[in-house]
């Protein structure tokens, strides 16, 4: 992906520069423009064997493989809040599940290449804010799981290419998750669902009906609720997080779920999910992206990432997307800082300038890279870079650079590291010069523009 920026994207943002570094990744973050706010889900609806990402913006939704848009869905009403993918018809083939703002979703499947509606829609007296697929029955044919945004739960049974409508919660009991997964090994699903004030419930095929399983009242308000797969060919956990931070685990013991952990476990983010190459994940916006493994008596940390705008990781492909707060994604990429190329007028300067890994995104160290373009660098505190006649100015206490008294304010932080700067790429179009990124090869070029400010 190219990673450019123009002067009038630059003058658009405002960030404050002059923070101290006090943590370093092995990672990159890599933009994902064409995915910005939309609603996302990941799934290989091609069956090529790799996943695709399935992108719903407005009143289409847009099928991505590889970064190549690949399949567009037009023609349903509303706009999309929620989007899943499954098998339905029983074909091995998955179809899409779209729903929408104005109280249905819709089922489309691949047929000779395009999409085609092939389930009735359904109407659900509000909109969708989430959708799951899972085999309730273990016949093969996927069901579908919907919550609305008043906090209704339904679930829609697959039978011969049809979705009926086999349960609903109760009016009004306001149901804040829903989540699915075969607990107790027999290949059906179990079915999830809590309400925000202290209540989960689990519902299983018996007897040819859907029927309440089990219940519990953790106490306090839920935070939090999912599976978690904490040993190699154990069945999964059923975690839930309280508003009193208590960590409670279930697991079924041959009759009914029976608790296996019930600890004390504080978080300082709300936003927390099981991912199986990772563990437990906490993203919180004053701790970022924290690692944790599961003990008998507590949580383990393992290591935190200095994400601190992520509100959610999705694994597609052996990788991970990255929602961020605002609406942004990301790709995210496992680097080796060391392993970075550094190119300049097709020089080769990983030697003279070093280069860092902070929040997902590469910084460069302001001696070496002032060298390497031919500027002087004079300052300590204010920090002046010289080339001939004229000066920039980069001020870190004003959190803006200066150039013939005009302020241009910083997309990204400027790093300090035992008194050392290291300078983010998006300020070198602000130096009259671009930079691009190779996530195959980890390629750094930077290449001199028209010099504006020379």
């Amino acid at each position: 992906m190219s990673a450019k920026w123009s002067l009038m994207f630059l003058l658009s943002l405002l960030i404050i520069a002059g923070c101290s570094l006090t943590a370093q990744a092995d990672y990159l973050l890599e933009e994902l423009p064409y995915l910005h706010n939309s609603v996302v889900a990941v799934a290989s609806v091609l069956n090529n064997g790799r996943d695709q990402i399935i992108s719903g913006l407005g009143n289409e939704l847009r099928i991505y493989d590889q970064g190549v848009l690949i399949g567009t869905i037009t023609g349903f009403a509303g706009n999309v809040t929620a989007v899943a993918a499954g098998d339905l018809t029983g074909d091995f083939r998955p179809e899409i599940i779209i729903g929408t703002d104005n109280f249905n979703f819709y089922v489309y499947q691949h047929v000779q290449g395009t999409w085609r509606q092939v389930v009735e829609r359904r109407y659900l007296w509000s909109p969708v804010v989430r959708l799951l697929v899972a085999d309730i029955t273990g016949n093969g044919w996927g069901d579908v799981v919907v919550l609305t945004e008043r906090g209704e739960a339904f679930v829609y049974l697959g039978w011969d290419g049809e979705l009926d409508l086999f349960w609903r919660s109760q009016p009004n009991a306001n149901v804040k998750y829903v989540c699915a997964g075969d607990l107790d090994g027999n290949g059906g699903d179990e079915v999830i669902y809590a309400y925000h004030s202290g209540y989960v419930g689990v519902l299983g095929w018996m007897d040819g009906q859907l029927e309440l399983l089990w219940q519990n009242y953790p106490w306090g308000t839920i935070d939090s609720v999912f599976l978690a797969e904490t040993r190699l060919g154990e069945l999964p956990e059923l975690v839930v997080v309280t508003g009193q931070n208590i960590f409670y685990a279930w697991r079924y013991n041959g009759e009914s779920l029976s608790t296996v952990r019930h600890f004390p476990a504080e978080f300082d983010g709300r936003v927390i999910k099981f991912l199986p190459e990772l563990g437990i994940v906490n993203m919180s916006g004053r701790s970022g992206v924290s690692r944790y493994t599961i003990g008998t008596s507590s949580l383990n940390h393992v290591e935190s990432l200095p994400l601190f705008s992520v509100q959610d990781l999705i694994p597609t492909n052996g990788g991970y997307l990255v929602k961020e707060t605002d609406g942004s994604y990301y790709r995210l990429h496992q680097v080796d800082p060391e392993t970075i190329e550094i190119r300049y007028n097709s020089k080769t300067l990983s030697g003279s300038i070093e280069a860092k890994l902070y929040n997902g995104r590469v910084f460069l160290d302001l001696d070496g890279l002032a060298s390497a373009l031919s500027l002087i660098r004079f300052g300590s505190q204010r920090i002046f870079l010289i080339s001939g006649l004229n000066y920039m100015v980069i001020d870190p206490g004003s959190s803006m650079v200066t150039w013939r008294n005009m302020k241009l304010p910083l997309m990204e932080n400027v790093l300090v590291e035992d008194r050392k700067f290291y300078l983010p790429l998006s300020l070198l179009p602000v130096l009259g010069y671009e930079s691009e990124y190779d996530y195959e090869s980890h390629m750094l070029t930077i290449r001199r523009t028209w010099g504006w400010w020379w």
